[in-house]
This record gives structure tokens, sequence and C-alpha cells, in this order.
């Protein structure tokens, strides 16, 4: 018992981390039209504050990966929960739009993109293939368990008292599950590496990525991921057009969040099952035909939780999948950052492009259709670079 309880520690420590992302990546987006509103901006400079995360995160991403591959993650998290727990609650005190810009900024060099590391490699380090596959969707389901807790809560805080009492909940809470996540992991990650430690020595050195095409070509895929992936932030104000209430924008994102969750572990089993090739096609197609449907209000629901949620799944669990794939475990750490750090600058553009678009064209219509097409063709050149691997 004890043998199978530290057997599974890894994996619950990761899930506990990963859900901490969700306080950035779903439940950020109730507080687009309140701070709109408080500080008098627009739609599309509030979006703004996701590309200044993602250029901090891109900027400390490789010097993390590197890191952990050589110390392992305890000591990001222990930074990471204070860091970004400290920066919410600033967020907070806001009262200028170069406020809000510059504490994001600052809470982007140890925000999702240092949880994303982390998690991940916490489960590679841990796990072989393909049993990792399956735990590593369990564990990136970690951002739907908790987007669907917070996306009941934070729209009642944030109607009950005020969008700065909501944004210190987020701030404590980041901080909790990310030291729960620390605190259970224990020892480092490295010491107890069982499953994969056979296959340390194998697959490509860091140099060796570097000079390789399919490195390049998966940073560029990830980059149109990252952007296609940023519309998400938009869903509660796309339903809100649509003309759906606040309880009801509340209970669908909730909704939403679980399909996503069982998404995410559905792909873990799927690409352990047929492959991540026919898996991901199986995903890019959900993602791209949720879009279309979205044109529809009587198709919102199914396209919400059946393709919309399972296909955004792919940037947290399909990449990282691959991505061992082809360059194997011997300098993940590193690679795997420097994967990351492109999508990094995917969001820099797709987050506040989005925004914009509604700005300027005052309907979602163009961005869901080019989310749909533009994903598509990025994930089929993904899928590409397993070639003769």
């Amino acid at each position: 018992m004890k043998e199978k309880l530290n057997f599974y520690r890894p994996a619950v420590a990761a899930f506990l981390v990963i859900m901490a992302m969700a306080l950035t990546s779903s439940t950020m987006s109730f507080f687009l039209e309140p701070i709109c509103e408080s500080l008098q901006i627009s739609r599309g400079s509030f979006s703004g504050i996701f590309s200044l995360m993602s250029v901090s995160g891109a900027l400390s991403a490789p010097f993390l990966g590197q890191y952990a591959g050589r110390k392992g993650v305890r000591g990001i998290l222990l930074l990471t929960g204070l860091w970004t727990g400290i920066c919410m609650i600033l967020i907070s005190m806001v009262t200028r739009l170069w406020m809000l810009y510059a504490v994001t900024f600052c809470l982007g060099f140890l925000g999702s993109t240092c949880l994303t590391v982390c998690g991940t490699l916490i489960v590679q380090q841990s796990y072989a293939e393909p049993q990792a596959s399956g735990i590593l969707g369990a564990v990136m389901a970690g951002t739907g368990v908790s987007g669907m807790f917070f996306s009941l809560i934070i729209p009642i805080i944030i109607g009950g008292f005020h969008w700065r009492a909501a944004m210190r909940v987020m701030g404590i809470s980041w901080l909790v599950l990310v030291w729960l996540g620390m605190f259970l992991l224990g020892e480092p990650e490295q010491n107890r590496n069982r499953g994969a430690k056979h296959n340390e020595d194998l697959g490509m050195t860091r140099d060796e990525a570097l000079k390789s095409p399919k490195l390049y070509l998966q940073m560029f895929v990830i980059v149109v991921m990252g952007a296609c992936c940023g519309l998400q932030q938009q869903i509660p104000a796309l339903l809100s057009a649509k003309g759906y209430s606040a309880g009801q924008i509340s209970m669908m994102i909730s909704a939403m969040t679980v399909f996503l969750a069982i998404g995410k572990f559905g792909q873990g089993l799927l690409y352990g099952k047929i492959g991540v090739k026919k898996g991901g096609l199986l995903m890019i197609g959900a993602f791209a035909a949720g879009c279309i449907a979205m044109f529809s209000k009587a198709l919102t629901w199914p396209a919400l939780l059946l393709l919309l949620a399972p296909g955004m799944g792919i940037y947290t669990t399909m990449v990282p999948v691959v991505a061992r794939q082809v360059f194997g475990s011997r300098n993940y750490p590193a690679i795997w950052s420097l994967i990351s750090t492109a999508g990094c600058m995917g969001v820099i553009v797709g987050y506040p492009m989005w925004g914009m678009i509604y700005d300027l064209t005052g309907t979602y219509t163009l961005g869901l259709i080019g989310a749909a097409v533009l994903l598509a063709a990025a994930m089929w050149a993904h899928l590409a670079t397993l070639k003769n691997v």
C-alpha cells in the first residue's frame, strides 16, 4: 500500500500545482468586464495583461527548465507560490491601467507558464511512456477541476463584494495550492524517478535539439496554438454578446471546465491506446467544429461541452507528449522549456487580438473562423514532427 501511495504521490502533487493554473488561464476572464468598468479601459486593453504575463513568462521559462533539470522543481514552487500570490493581491489594489500592466508583467515571471513547466516535468520525470501520457492527461485535468470550482465562487464574490476582494481570494488560493503540491512532492523528484529512470540517457541533448528542424517547427506551431487557445479568455464575453445572463454564463463556464477536465483525462488515455497522431487529429477536428458551431445559439451548449472543451486540452496534453516522443528524456526539461517559451509568444499575440477583433467588428465571428482554421493547420504540422520517430 505504501509503495502504491508513493507511486501516485508525484501525480497528486502535480495535480495540485496545475489546479492553480486555472486562476490565470480560466477564472481571470470573469474580471474582464468589472475591471474594464472600474478602470475605464477597453476589452482590448484588458486583454493586454495576458500578453504581458506571456512576455515575462517567456523570459523566465528557459531558465526555469534548466534549473529544474538540475535541481528539481521544489525551489521553483516555493518561490512561485509566494511571488504570484502577492502579485494577485497587488492587482486588487491597482487604480490605473499602467499599474495593472506593471503588476501583471511581474506576475508572469512565475505564473501559469512556470506551473505548466513544473507540472509537466514532475510527470515526465517520474513516469515512463506510455504510462506518462495517461497520468499527464489526468494531471492536466486539474485546471478543469479548479476552473469548475472557482468559476462558481468567483462571480459570487465579485457580485456580492467587489472584484478586488475576489482577486485577493485568487492570490491566497494560488499560494495554498502550489505550496500544498510542493510539500506533497517531498524529496526531489529525480531521487524517486522510477519508470522513467531507465530512459534518462535516451534522446537528444539540448544542443542537438537546437540543430533539429523539428524543434523550430514545434516552436512555430505552438505559437499558433497559443494564439488560438487564447480565445478561451473571451468566451464569457462571447456568451454575454449572445444574450446569456451572468448567472447562465457562470453555469456554462463551470460546466465547460468539467468537460475540459474530462477531456484532458480522456486524451491521455486516448493517446496511450491509439497513439498521439490519431488522437490528436480527433481533438483538432473537435476544436474546429466547436468554433463553427458557436455561430448558432442553439448549438452553444454542445459546442462548449463536447467540442471546444476537449479540443482546448491539446495545448497542455498533446504538445508535451509529442515533444517527449520526438526529443526523448535526456534533456527534456531544457527542451520543453524552450517549446513552452514559444507558446508564450503565441499568447502575446492571441489574447489581445481576439479582444481587438471584437472591438473593431462588434462580433466574434471572424475570430471563431480564424481560430478554427489556424489551429487545425498548426496541429496538423505539429503531428508531422512525429514522422520517422
